[in-house]
Protein backbone atom coordinates (compact mmCIF):
# COMPACT_ATOMS: atom_id res chain seq x y z
CA UNK A 1 0.00 0.00 0.00
CA UNK A 2 1.59 3.45 -0.82
CA UNK A 3 0.86 6.41 1.04
CA UNK A 4 0.97 9.97 -0.63
CA UNK A 5 3.51 11.99 1.00
CA UNK A 6 1.74 15.14 2.90
CA UNK A 7 3.02 18.54 1.61
CA UNK A 8 3.40 20.87 4.62
CA UNK A 9 1.33 24.38 4.17
CA UNK A 10 2.74 27.08 5.27
CA UNK A 11 0.76 30.04 6.18
CA UNK A 12 0.43 33.26 8.28
CA UNK A 13 -2.83 33.74 10.69
CA UNK A 14 -4.16 37.14 10.68
CA UNK A 15 -4.68 39.48 13.15
CA UNK A 16 -8.27 39.47 14.50
CA UNK A 17 -8.14 43.14 15.76
CA UNK A 18 -7.46 43.85 11.95
CA UNK A 19 -10.64 42.70 10.21
CA UNK A 20 -11.15 41.56 7.01
CA UNK A 21 -14.11 42.15 4.78
CA UNK A 22 -14.88 39.81 1.93
CA UNK A 23 -17.46 40.98 -0.59
CA UNK A 24 -18.96 39.60 -3.70
CA UNK A 25 -18.88 40.79 -6.85
CA UNK A 26 -21.88 43.55 -7.42
CA UNK A 27 -22.58 43.93 -3.79
CA UNK A 28 -22.09 46.67 -1.47
CA UNK A 29 -22.37 44.50 1.59
CA UNK A 30 -19.45 42.37 2.69
CA UNK A 31 -18.91 39.72 5.64
CA UNK A 32 -16.41 40.13 8.21
CA UNK A 33 -14.30 37.06 7.93
CA UNK A 34 -12.82 35.43 11.00
CA UNK A 35 -10.36 32.57 11.55
CA UNK A 36 -8.14 33.42 8.75
CA UNK A 37 -4.66 32.18 7.64
CA UNK A 38 -3.39 33.49 4.05
CA UNK A 39 -0.50 31.56 2.27
CA UNK A 40 1.46 31.60 -0.51
CA UNK A 41 -1.80 32.23 -3.12
CA UNK A 42 -4.91 32.53 -0.86
CA UNK A 43 -7.01 32.83 2.30
CA UNK A 44 -8.59 30.73 4.37
CA UNK A 45 -11.49 31.23 6.98
CA UNK A 46 -14.77 31.57 8.12
CA UNK A 47 -17.69 34.01 6.57
CA UNK A 48 -21.30 33.77 8.24
CA UNK A 49 -22.78 33.41 4.83
CA UNK A 50 -22.01 30.78 2.51
CA UNK A 51 -20.63 31.76 -1.17
CA UNK A 52 -20.51 29.98 -4.31
CA UNK A 53 -17.02 28.22 -5.73
CA UNK A 54 -16.40 30.47 -8.61
CA UNK A 55 -17.74 33.70 -7.12
CA UNK A 56 -15.42 36.62 -7.74
CA UNK A 57 -14.76 38.98 -4.38
CA UNK A 58 -12.96 42.02 -2.81
CA UNK A 59 -11.03 41.86 0.43
CA UNK A 60 -10.31 44.91 2.08
CA UNK A 61 -9.25 46.16 5.84
CA UNK A 62 -11.20 49.07 7.18
CA UNK A 63 -9.17 49.51 10.15
CA UNK A 64 -5.87 50.51 7.98
CA UNK A 65 -7.48 53.71 7.28
CA UNK A 66 -6.21 53.29 3.75
CA UNK A 67 -7.48 51.95 0.25
CA UNK A 68 -6.37 48.90 -0.11
CA UNK A 69 -8.15 45.73 -1.27
CA UNK A 70 -7.30 42.47 -2.70
CA UNK A 71 -9.49 40.75 -5.57
CA UNK A 72 -9.84 36.92 -5.43
CA UNK A 73 -12.00 34.23 -6.45
CA UNK A 74 -14.08 31.41 -4.52
CA UNK A 75 -12.85 28.03 -4.69
CA UNK A 76 -14.30 26.16 -1.43
CA UNK A 77 -16.93 26.52 0.31
CA UNK A 78 -18.02 23.93 3.51
CA UNK A 79 -20.76 24.37 5.79
CA UNK A 80 -19.74 24.17 9.77
CA UNK A 81 -21.72 24.01 12.44
CA UNK A 82 -21.24 28.43 12.65
CA UNK A 83 -20.78 29.66 9.70
CA UNK A 84 -18.69 28.45 6.52
CA UNK A 85 -15.55 27.50 5.77
CA UNK A 86 -14.18 29.58 2.69
CA UNK A 87 -10.84 29.00 0.71
CA UNK A 88 -10.27 32.49 -1.49
CA UNK A 89 -7.70 32.19 -4.11
CA UNK A 90 -5.84 35.49 -5.45
CA UNK A 91 -6.99 36.70 -8.98
CA UNK A 92 -3.23 36.22 -10.28
CA UNK A 93 0.72 36.52 -9.35
CA UNK A 94 0.44 40.62 -8.62
CA UNK A 95 -2.65 40.17 -6.37
CA UNK A 96 -0.54 37.17 -4.59
CA UNK A 97 2.64 39.89 -4.07
CA UNK A 98 -0.14 42.68 -2.98
CA UNK A 99 -1.14 40.29 -0.55
CA UNK A 100 1.96 39.75 1.43
CA UNK A 101 2.68 43.51 1.60
CA UNK A 102 -1.09 43.82 2.95
CA UNK A 103 -0.62 41.27 5.22
CA UNK A 104 3.17 42.56 6.26
CA UNK A 105 1.13 45.51 7.47
CA UNK A 106 -1.43 44.18 9.38
CA UNK A 107 0.90 42.18 11.29
CA UNK A 108 3.03 45.86 11.95
CA UNK A 109 -0.46 47.08 12.86
CA UNK A 110 -0.79 44.05 15.47
CA UNK A 111 2.04 44.14 16.74
CA UNK A 112 2.09 48.30 17.37
CA UNK A 113 -1.35 47.85 19.14
CA UNK A 114 0.03 44.98 20.90
CA UNK A 115 2.96 47.44 22.10
CA UNK A 116 0.09 50.22 23.00
CA UNK A 117 -1.35 47.68 25.85
CA UNK A 118 1.54 47.40 27.31
CA UNK A 119 2.07 51.05 27.52
CA UNK A 120 4.84 51.53 24.19
CA UNK A 121 3.36 54.47 22.17
CA UNK A 122 5.16 53.97 18.81
CA UNK A 123 3.68 55.72 15.74
CA UNK A 124 3.37 53.36 12.66
CA UNK A 125 6.44 54.29 10.79
CA UNK A 126 8.53 53.56 14.58
CA UNK A 127 6.45 50.26 14.47
CA UNK A 128 7.57 48.96 11.34
CA UNK A 129 11.43 49.62 11.90
CA UNK A 130 11.12 47.50 15.16
CA UNK A 131 8.70 44.35 13.38
CA UNK A 132 10.71 44.37 10.09
CA UNK A 133 14.04 43.98 12.33
CA UNK A 134 12.10 41.03 14.46
CA UNK A 135 9.96 39.39 12.11
CA UNK A 136 10.56 39.92 8.68
CA UNK A 137 12.91 37.05 8.24
CA UNK A 138 9.92 34.81 10.20
CA UNK A 139 7.30 36.50 7.58
CA UNK A 140 8.82 35.80 4.15
CA UNK A 141 9.91 32.65 4.87
CA UNK A 142 6.61 31.20 5.84
CA UNK A 143 5.01 33.04 2.63
CA UNK A 144 7.63 32.26 0.19
CA UNK A 145 7.88 27.92 1.32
Amino acid sequence: MRRRKRTMRHFIHHPIEVPILITPEGSNDGDRASLCNIGDGGLACRLPHELPPGAPVTLSFPSLNQECSLMGRVVKCNRFAKGFGVSILFKDAAETFKSKMVEQVCQIEHYRRKLLEEGRILDREAAAHEWIELYSNHFSETLSQ
